[in-house]
């Protein structure tokens, strides 16, 4: 059994989902007082580290994909004429 995630219960209670590293099966655990309060803070975090919305490399140009928006530079104004 390995921790993959972090969830929390009614009462602001954590627990720990492990995964059975042969079948696959997911499991909740409460968690202990004697448990590594660091490493139930990077589990927790883990999703942020896996954004949802995959994004280019570099933004500013696409890469041909049409589902890569081209972002655009703002214009600049050119200062009005006095008469």
């Amino acid at each position: 059994m390995e921790p993959i995630a972090v969830t929390v219960r009614g009462e602001g209670r954590w627990v720990l989902i492990h995964r059975c590293t042969n079948c696959g099966r997911l499991r909740l655990n409460k968690t202990a007082g004697d448990d590594n309060v660091l490493q139930l803070m990077r589990l927790a975090a883990l999703p942020l580290t896996m954004p949802f919305v995959p994004f280019a490399a570099d933004p500013g140009h696409g890469n041909g994909d049409p589902a890569t928006p081209k972002i655009r530079k703002p214009r600049h104004r050119q200062a009005a004429k006095e008469p």
